[in-house]
């Protein structure tokens, strides 16, 4: 099963997207960029789903250090956020994002954009 690490740091946003993947992939779940980096040593992810805003390290900075590391040089990352900002959607794709998803998004939606990606 593919695995999906999904970091944003509400954790009502989380609940509802890992209820959407849930069953389809294994999900794991990070509050913040710093979790989510700890947590890369349980095993390989297949995707990333990152939210922008968030304390101790925000999405766009996680999504850089994502792509320093070898093993996920070409993994699919979606930004998923309120931002609509084309600055910050600029600093994304110079950074190596796969796709930009402003929420709140349709689940199927959602599911749409990881069943291309992966």
């Amino acid at each position: 099963m593919k695995r999906i690490m999904l970091v944003d740091d509400s954790n009502s946003i989380r609940n509802i997207l890992k209820n959407s993947l849930v069953g389809q992939y294994e999900v794991t779940e990070a509050e913040n960029g710093k979790v989510a980096l700890d947590k890369l040593k349980e095993g390989a992810v297949d995707l990333f789903l990152l939210d922008v805003n968030m304390p101790e390290m925000d999405g766009i900075t996680l999504l850089g250090e994502i792509r320093k590391k070898a093993e996920y040089g070409s993994t699919p990352i979606l930004m998923l956020t309120t931002e609509t900002k084309e600055e910050l959607k600029q600093k994304g794709r110079e950074l190596g994002a796969s796709g930009w998803i402003v929420k709140p998004c349709e689940p199927d939606k959602l599911l749409q954009a990881i069943q291309k990606l992966i």
